[in-house]
């Protein structure tokens, strides 16, 4: 697991704050852009010396509508001494007063990954470099109330450039995708949002579902179907205390490549154990958060999680299950909007990760 030891610094920056627009902001409901710039320095013996930049763009696409929920892009890049890159833009834009909403990530990364095997195979670590661009794009429109359908679209071109002598990864007949290939996959979507806030919801409810078909026909090298569920309920247990509940699944079918798997583990999900360390074609799990400010800008939370693999539904089986706990600490940096940088730490019995990145888990 990398882990990121030191981030520092932020610049807060207001775009367009004349002192007209200032007067303004105060007797009606024009929304300021603004950005947050944060500068980071991390180490790893996986990647000796790495520092980069990430900064976060909040905005309405129509500034003086109340009812717009408010835009956010992040762009983010880094490099190390070990010669890697990673850099990325994501963006999440509302529009047309919140009729039409657009996600999306695009970014470009040369890394290396751990790759511990599928199912219930034995746990050995071995590394495997990898290039690859990344498009995901999402859109949806207001169907009724705070109902929305849409399209979304995947794409990841994986050059893998070093695998390890004598390892799992060297049998790309058991191991679809171990040489490397294309995944393009397209879909549909459904999305039901009754947040009271983008950036730190305290009430309501963000529903996602979606299909999609990877095929060769439209340009992937490997041909399958994933359909995916991520349901979040949010508690609002007052005085800016709040319980968040979330239930997840990820279900695929046919030649799917071991890089595309349902996975546990990452920043967002199974906060402790290192993504992929265990993979496999279903997923199922939850995950619950307590967050409560403590003083000034600083805040805590408390988080536990379940999740289980299997190669069919009838295999995600008790006994499998995978347990994650942890602790963190909330830096608020921006008050008015409750943007939080985050620092997490996940413990399970099988490894353990520690996490800092901009806004919530879920």
């Amino acid at each position: 697991m990398m882990k990121w030891i030191v981030l520092f610094g932020w610049v807060y920056i207001v775009a367009g704050s004349s002192y007209a627009q200032e007067e303004l902001a105060k007797d009606t409901a024009v929304f300021k852009t603004k950005i947050v710039a944060l500068p980071i320095l991390f180490f790893s013996p996986e990647t000796n010396v790495g520092f980069g930049a990430a900064s976060m763009f909040t905005f309405k696409t129509d500034k003086n509508n109340k009812n717009l929920r408010p835009s956010q892009i992040n762009v983010g890049g880094a490099y190390t001494l070990e010669n890697q890159i990673l850099s990325y833009a994501s963006f999440d834009v509302w529009a047309r007063n919140n009729d039409v909403v657009i996600d999306g990530e695009i970014g470009y990364y040369r890394f290396f990954y751990f790759f511990w095997g599928i199912g219930e195979e034995p746990r050995i670590q071995e590394e495997f470099a990898v290039n690859f661009p990344r498009v995901r794009l999402e859109g949806y429109h207001r169907i009724k109330g705070d109902l929305y359908g849409g399209i979304k679209f995947t794409f990841d071109a994986f050059d893998i450039t070093q695998r390890e002598a004598g390892g799992r990864l060297e049998n790309d007949s058991y191991y679809p995708g171990a040489n490397g290939g294309r995944i393009i996959g397209a879909g549909l979507g459904l999305k039901y949002d009754t947040r009271n806030h983008n950036f730190y919801p305290t009430k309501g409810y963000n529903i996602f579902l979606s299909y999609e078909r990877f095929d060769k026909g439209i340009g992937s090298d490997f041909d399958y179907h994933l359909v995916w569920l991520n349901a979040i309920r949010y508690f609002d247990l007052k005085k800016d205390r709040v319980l968040a509940a979330n239930v997840f699944g990820r279900f695929t079918n046919g030649e799917v490549p071991f890089f595309h798997l349902s996975a546990v583990g990452g920043n967002s999900r199974m906060r402790g154990y290192y993504e992929g360390f265990h993979r496999d074609k279903q997923l199922v799990g939850w995950q619950v958060e307590y967050r409560s400010p403590l003083f000034w800008r600083i805040g805590f939370v408390a988080f536990v999680g379940n999740a289980i693999v299997g190669e069919s539904i009838a295999q995600l089986k008790i006994k499998n299950i995978k347990t994650t706990a942890g602790l963190g600490l909330r830096f608020k940096l921006d008050k008015e909007r409750k943007i939080n940088l985050r620092a997490d730490y996940g413990l399970s019995k099988e490894s353990n990760g520690f996490y800092f990145t901009i806004g919530e888990a879920f």
